[in-house]
């Protein structure tokens, strides 16, 4: 017997029950699909979250105090001095402020203009604090967009409409500001920011957090070790340093086992559909009894039959991984579309899921065609 009689005859044996087919298919594209879009989405995923937190701020370090003694005023011109670079501190309280009948929770934050600075604030509306509001400590204040236009202050052109009530007291609200460096212990969307040395004559608190400012050409973990010793050296001071660096490592870690589980689920679909490749063949055997005993009274060989099973169970792979990268194209996409995420199908994970079905089908088309070569022209004719 021919290769292409066995390509050819495997090819009818497939037709010739094209429901009992489509649905072993399926059963196998399920799985090639699943497993494609586990691949694709994973990998847009962690460039996204790794690009997201580049534009976070891989040039910062943050320190906050880890000991019984707490930052100070005096912490930030010493690391600025040490360092050689800007460093800014923050202190921060969740308030409810109120305008005019309206009421609105968020986060009152004391902080120089550096800080602003440093966290790429971008002005929407009204206007900047002036540097002598900073220094002299003006009852001016900036505002998260969120607040501002739960207060109705989006737009604080008239001083007289620009005032809200910060603890009773009341403030001018200047202006209104987007952060374009989210990274923070505080939503910025939902913060009012004052000078600092008005909130700590205020609300008399101390310093929670210190942002330093990672010169370029510089690791931020040297800049994190630095600021950590110079602490401990000079103050006498346990601090924790935190850089994106560490949040990024953490990130692809949690994401890393995520992605492992997706995969190992999206594998067992995988082995399901070989099952049912495997399940479809050994009835197909049974019921194809009497035709093997005649193929082998006719002298066809015992490897030609198994070569003929085989290729049937991987004509259902290729079917099914064909059918399965469609299936993986459109999970992309709706998933793609829901999570707001830019994920393109790569040629290499399509030649993984296509070798991997045919591995499968290859695997489960075995027991089957072994089966069907052991038969003898007589005990096969004999039923």
């Amino acid at each position: 017997m021919k290769r292409y009689d066995l390509w050819k005859l495997s090819f009818l044996n497939v037709l010739t029950t094209p429901m009992r087919s489509l649905l072993t298919v399926l059963g196998m594209a399920i799985g090639i699909g699943a497993i494609l879009a586990v691949l694709t989405l994973s990998d847009a995923g962690q460039i996204q979250v790794q690009s997201e937190m580049m534009r976070l701020g891989i040039d910062k370090v943050w320190l906050t105090a880890q000991g019984d003694r707490p930052l100070t005023h005096g912490d930030a011109a010493l690391l600025s001095q040490t360092l050689g670079t800007p460093v800014t501190e923050q202190v921060y309280c969740p308030l409810v402020f109120h305008r005019e009948g309206r009421e609105a929770a968020g986060v009152l934050v004391g902080c120089g203009k550096e800080y602003l600075q440093l966290m790429d604030s971008q002005l929407l509306s009204g206007r900047e604090l002036w540097p002598l509001e900073w220094e002299a400590g003006s009852r001016c204040v900036l505002l998260g967009e969120n607040l501002a236009r739960e207060l109705g202050l989006f737009a604080p052109d008239k001083p007289e409409n620009g005032k809200i009530s910060i603890g009773g007291a009341l403030f001018q609200a200047a202006g209104v500001v987007r952060q374009k460096n989210e990274l923070s212990q505080v939503d910025p969307t939902r913060a009012v920011f004052m000078p600092i040395s008005v909130f700590c004559e205020w609300m008399g608190s101390t310093v929670h957090e210190l942002t330093i400012s990672v010169p370029p050409d510089t690791m931020p973990q040297a800049v994190a070790a630095m600021a950590v010793d110079a602490m401990q050296r000079k103050e006498g001071k346990e601090v924790q340093a935190i850089t994106m660096q560490v949040q990024i490592e953490a990130a692809n870690r949690v994401m890393g086992i995520f992605i492992n589980v997706l995969k190992w689920v999206a594998a067992v679909c995988i082995l399901v559909g070989g099952i049912g490749v495997m399940n479809i063949l050994l009835v197909s055997v049974r019921e194809r009894r009497r035709e093997i005993g005649i193929m082998k009274s006719l002298g066809a060989t015992s490897g030609q039959i198994r070569r003929l099973f085989l290729l049937e169970a991987m004509l259902y792979a290729l079917v099914g991984g064909a059918l399965g990268v469609l299936v993986g194209f459109g999970l992309v996409k709706i998933a793609g579309n829901a999570i707001e995420l830019q994920a393109a199908v790569q040629g290499k994970d399509i030649g993984v899921v296509v070798l991997a079905a045919m591995a499968v089908g290859l695997f489960f088309g075995v027991a089957p065609a072994s089966r069907a070569s052991r038969m003898t022209p007589v005990d096969a004719l004999r039923e």
